[in-house]
Parts: C-alpha cells; sequence; structure tokens
C-alpha cells in the first residue's frame, strides 16, 4: 500500500458524559525509492519504429542515492541508460528498443542501489509492436461441409477482413486462389484503410475429401506486399 490515505475508528465507554469518541487519520505512505510516471516501462508501437520512454527513479530516504548497476533479462530487444537529474535524489532510466525488433517481448530492468530499504529495484518491461497492416483471420476453417446439407451456402462462404493502421493509402492488386473453385469479391469498408473480402466455395466443382487450400493476396504494402491465407475443412 503507498499513496495517501484515511482511516477512521471510535472508541467506545463508560464514560458517561463521552461514552464514544471518533478518531480520524491521515497520512501518506511513500515507498524508500519510486518509479515515475510508471513503475513499469510500456513499450507500444508499430514495427519499424524505435519505441523509448523515459522514467525517473528517486529517493525518499535521508540518505542519498547511488545506483551501482544495472541489467535487463531483455538485453538483445532493448538498451537502457541512466543519469542523474538531481545527484543524490533522483535519476532518469531512457529505456529503448533495438533495430529490428518484432512483435512482443516481457522482461525486467534490475536496478541495484545502495539503499538499505530497498537495495534492488525491479522494473518490469513489456514490449508490443503491432503490424500497420493486418489481415485476419489467416486461416479460413470450413469444418465438415456436407454436399447434401439444406444450409450449404452458409457452410461455404468466409471473410476476411483487411486493415491498414498508418501510412500510404491501401490497395489490394489481386487475389490468386490455389483452386478455380475458390470464389473471390473485395468490398471497401473504408478507401484506403478497411476492406472485405468474400470468400465462397463454388459448391457445384466441390469434391468430397481433404480442403486444404491457399489464396494470395496482393497489395502495394512495400514491406510485405504478398500475404496467404490458408483455408481448411473436409468435404462429406
Amino acid at each position: 500500500m503507498r499513496g495517501k490515505f484515511t482511516k477512521s475508528a471510535t472508541i467506545r465507554s463508560n464514560d458517561p458524559q463521552h461514552p464514544s469518541y471518533r478518531i480520524k487519520l491521515k497520512g501518506t505512505i511513500k515507498s524508500y525509492i519510486t518509479v515515475q510516471p510508471s513503475p513499469r516501462a510500456y513499450l507500444t508501437g508499430f514495427e519499424g519504429d524505435t519505441l523509448s520512454q523515459k522514467l525517473t527513479i528517486s529517493t525518499n530516504e535521508a540518505e542519498p542515492l547511488t545506483i551501482t548497476n544495472i541489467t535487463s533479462t531483455l538485453d538483445d530487444k532493448i538498451t537502457y541508460e541512466i543519469k542523474p537529474l538531481q545527484e543524490g535524489k533522483a535519476y532518469e532510466l531512457n529505456v529503448t528498443t533495438r533495430e529490428d525488433v518484432q512483435g512482443r517481448a516481457i522482461g525486467r530492468i534490475t536496478v541495484t542501489t545502495n539503499s538499505k530499504n530497498k537495495p534492488k529495484l525491479d522494473i518490469p518491461v513489456r514490449i508490443n509492436f503491432k503490424n500497420e497492416l493486418t489481415i485476419s483471420p489467416s486461416t479460413l476453417f470450413f469444418g465438415s461441409i456436407p454436399l447434401a446439407s439444406q444450409t450449404l451456402e452458409s457452410l461455404i462462404t468466409k471473410q476476411i477482413r483487411v486493415s491498414k493502421e498508418r501510412g500510404e493509402p491501401l490497395a489490394i492488386e489481386k487475389i490468386i486462389p490455389s483452386s478455380d473453385f475458390i470464389q473471390t469479391a473485395i468490398e471497401t469498408t473504408e478507401e484506403g484503410k478497411e476492406y472485405r473480402i468474400t470468400v465462397t466455395l463454388e459448391k457445384d466443382k466441390l469434391q468430397k475429401g481433404v480442403l486444404k487450400e491457399t489464396l494470395e493476396i496482393y497489395t502495394n504494402y512495400l514491406k510485405k506486399p504478398v500475404f496467404t491465407i490458408t483455408l481448411k475443412g473436409k468435404i462429406i
């Protein structure tokens, strides 16, 4: 528990003039060492960006604070440096992602100090790189498709969502299916940013057996111009 608090209590006695008293206690609980504006580093952004965050480490003790060492479990993903803001009182920790880091990662930075009450300070670090272009889902699961079903039309149609978060407007240039019984239709929900692709299996050309096909979606996105979507199911 830390921060401001308010507590109260009622004291009862056999004093006929003052049978009860109510007392209130207010105060602030401080950590020996604080990390602000957050006790953790959260680096989030898009792939290709360099992400960084600055944290201030300060002491609430009378003894001057000295940082004697700093290590991390994410040395392959981040760099970190520390510099004094107020000698013996406050320091700035700058955390930055390395080049070519992708995806997500969780770890920590451990700061070693001269504090007898807080000799080690663990600062959680979370990294989250998002894709500028998202195509979802990456696999279309059709499940079991009975050709004699009365609701066959609903079983052989799926949708893919294509979304561009930032950068140049997106264009879907072409879609190439692995078999001719796969039909596609593109609908624009927001020009240059969001599309919906309807994928339909042509029922007159379907044959019983395992369904394992692909769709290649070609776009003008230079970082990854071709996306492959897998189609899975079983025709019975």
